[in-house]
């Protein structure tokens, strides 16, 4: 089962994103049209704070993807040089 983990962490980490940038939109939908038609005062800013937050975590790791295969020998890890 770790196995299986440590092999499939990058996937298992982008579709958590995904899935949580999509509940993110859905829920900034339902405030948009729940302040239009209900006259709520739903904090959509707080929406965009959570996607541009989900964003910079998806660039951060897919930097980290791409850094870690280009620049290490295929099925070797990326070695920490210690100072």
């Amino acid at each position: 089962m770790m196995k299986w983990l440590e092999e499939h962490i990058a996937v298992i980490c982008m579709a958590f994103g995904l899935l949580s940038a999509m509940f993110v939109m859905l829920s900034w939908g339902i405030g948009y049209y729940a302040n239009a038609l209900l006259g709520t005062h739903f904090d959509i800013f707080s929406c965009w704070q959570g996607i541009s937050a989900m964003g910079t975590g998806l660039v951060g790791l897919l930097k980290w993807l791409i850094d870690s295969t280009k620049n290490s020998p295929l099925g070797e890890y990326p070695r920490r040089e210690r100072e």
